[in-house]
């Protein structure tokens, strides 16, 4: 059994994902941790790529209260692009984004078109780095701006058999690195490093938060989004990330840099 049984974002996967973390979102932390990663730079009338946009919850916070100029959102799910088509009919804000639905591979851009580059929880199911950040660097222009939150791990030996226990309840591809790890590769790309700063202490305790939701105000409208046993089992899916999430294992993390 897994929420993922419709592909990776199915309509339960969604459903579920909206009542834990909000419209648009599909990973935690909301418009707070967005800017946590965003850090102070100034997005006003920028042109912004968000790699794994989503339903477009991070694109729209950039443009309404970062004044972002346009966002360009692309996923490889269909459901999603679809969903932040429709919300950005409602939000009135069509003519200042562009959500596409890609094909996993390399960036669809030209050469030096993106102001900033930006993306959440969506590196870790990229399996080359490298070859990613490579092309991150490729489309930005020069001293474009970087700014990327993602799940990380504590090193990058082979996981243990919990977070291997972990990865397979959520049924979802996890290709995580170290934050060492993403330091040498941007330094290998040629990106001049702002800041890069773990969050593993501050997601324990959004995790632990979100537990006591699920089990507790949350449950009916958890029941009423994805059913009883689907409930369930996302249930103690939350419980097994919040095991490996203790243990140190799983860092979340954000990083800034410029391109040379």
């Amino acid at each position: 059994m897994s929420l993922t049984d419709e592909g990776h974002y199915g309509p339960k996967q969604l459903n579920m994902l909206k009542t834990i973390w909000g419209e648009g979102n599909l990973s935690p932390g909301g418009t707070d941790e967005i800017d946590e990663i965003l850090g102070d730079y100034d997005l006003s009338d920028k042109i912004v790529l968000d790699i794994g946009c989503g339903c477009g919850g991070a694109a729209f916070h950039m443009i309404e209260a970062r004044n972002a100029g346009h966002v360009i959102g692309f996923d490889t799910e269909p459901l999603v692009i679809e969903r932040a088509n429709k919300l950005a009919i409602e939000k009135n804000v069509s003519n200042q984004v562009t959500f596409k639905c890609i094909p996993p591979g390399p960036l669809q851009f030209e050469n030096e078109t993106m102001d900033v580059v930006f993306s959440k929880e969506v590196f870790l199911h990229i399996i080359d780095k490298e070859e990613l950040m490579r092309d991150v660097y490729r489309v930005l222009k020069p001293n474009g701006y970087l700014a990327v939150g993602d799940w990380m791990r504590e090193d990058d030996n082979e996981p243990s058999e919990q977070m291997k226990e972990y990865i397979a309840a959520e049924g979802l591809d996890m290709f995580m690195c170290s934050i060492d790890k993403y330091r040498e590769i941007l330094e290998k790309t040629g990106f001049n490093i702002i800041s890069m700063h773990d969050r593993n202490a501050w997601y324990l305790e959004k995790v632990k938060g979100e537990v006591a939701e699920i089990e507790g105000p949350l449950w009916d409208e958890v029941v009423k989004a994805i059913g009883p046993e689907e409930g369930a089992y996302a249930l103690d899916i939350w419980k097994k990330l919040v095991g490996v999430v203790q243990k140190g294992e799983h860092r979340p993390g954000n990083f800034r840099a410029l391109k040379n």
